[in-house]
């Protein structure tokens, strides 16, 4: 295992724009992941990829259309491709259902709990095909407070309407056109968040979908709270004006 030195200046090198090539174990990179004092989370190092972590929301439970393991190969399919977009694809039912057993409720429960833990980690949340089971409907209104990118996956536009829904936007809310440039920006994957809201124009729209086609997401809003003026008590002008009475 390197040591801490080794590890200082390997970062002290990264600072500077350069990179560094090593054989790095598991038990290295566990230590470097977890010292973000060393490694800022900006830093990267060569060999340790930097892929985008995603949350993908699909059903477990057998419904009348699919058995458990029909859905379950489904989600394993749906990493399969989004692992081909240079993401790292995380489906809680097809990992902890490797040890714990989904029929008893204290392991399902258990499941869930781990499931947020797992949501809150991930960059976004991926919602694949159009059975929005009720467990998928709390990680959707999860996802949504915690304000993360909500994509829609392998869903026709009829399941849009209560996809949006779930996340507070109202179809009918908005005019035909602009429903319409909802569902475009669904249909092609897009994190429509930034845009559908019915006080946006129609044209308004169709720009945002062309940036967000275009990679260019919202600056993120940023307060430097040293610049922030402190709110001071006034001074108790009344409790002097009694002391020299």
């Amino acid at each position: 295992m390197i040591s801490l030195f080794e590890a200082i200046m390997i970062n002290e090198l990264l600072k500077e724009g350069e990179t560094y090539q090593a054989d790095i174990t598991n038990d290295d990179l566990f230590f470097l992941c977890n010292d973000s004092k060393l490694f800022p989370r900006e830093t990267k190092i060569r060999g340790i990829t930097d892929m985008k972590m995603v949350y993908v929301c699909s059903p477990l439970k057998a419904n009348e259309e699919r058995s458990m393991e029909d859905n379950m190969n489904r989600a394993k399919e749906w990493c399969r491709q989004a692992s081909e977009l240079n993401v790292l694809p995380l489906a809680p039912h097809t990992i902890f259902t490797q040890y714990l057993d989904d029929t008893i409720p204290s392991q399902r429960e258990k499941g869930l709990e781990m499931g947020i833990e797992l949501l809150k980690q991930c960059k976004e949340i991926w919602v694949h095909g159009n059975t929005l089971s009720e467990g998928m409907i709390s990680e959707i209104i999860l996802a949504k407070e915690m304000n993360k990118p909500i994509i829609a996956k392998d869903m026709d536009r009829e399941t849009y309407k209560d996809f949006m829904a779930y996340q507070g936007v109202f179809k009918e809310a908005f005019s035909n056109e602009q429903w319409e440039l909802v569902c475009v920006g669904l249909d092609e994957g897009l994190d429509v968040s930034s845009y559908a809201r019915s006080n946006v124009s129609a044209d308004q729209m169709m720009e945002r979908i062309d940036q967000l086609k275009q990679g260019i997401e919202n600056d993120p809003e940023i307060i430097d709270i040293s610049a922030i003026n402190r709110h001071e008590p006034e001074p108790d002008y009344e409790e002097d004006w009694a002391q020299e009475a």
